[in-house]
């Protein structure tokens, strides 16, 4: 029997406050907005509704809450 390949490490629970992980998403996608304009049109879209659906689903467990 042979071992598995180890793939690439998986992100734990952020330590910090609650919300401490939904912040830390939130300020990734507000970052990927910052150099869209200087992405063809394809990936601009691409990039928008990625942050768009970020920001939907941290809203959704706010209201969870």
């Amino acid at each position: 029997m042979t071992a598995p390949v180890p793939g690439p490490p998986v992100p734990g629970p952020v330590p910090g406050p609650p919300g401490a992980a939904s912040l830390g998403r939130v300020e990734a996608a507000v970052e990927s907005l910052r150099e869209v304009a200087s992405l063809p049109l394809k990936q601009q879209v691409s990039v928008y509704a990625d942050a768009h659906r970020t920001l939907q689903e941290t809203l959704g467990t706010i209201e969870e809450r």
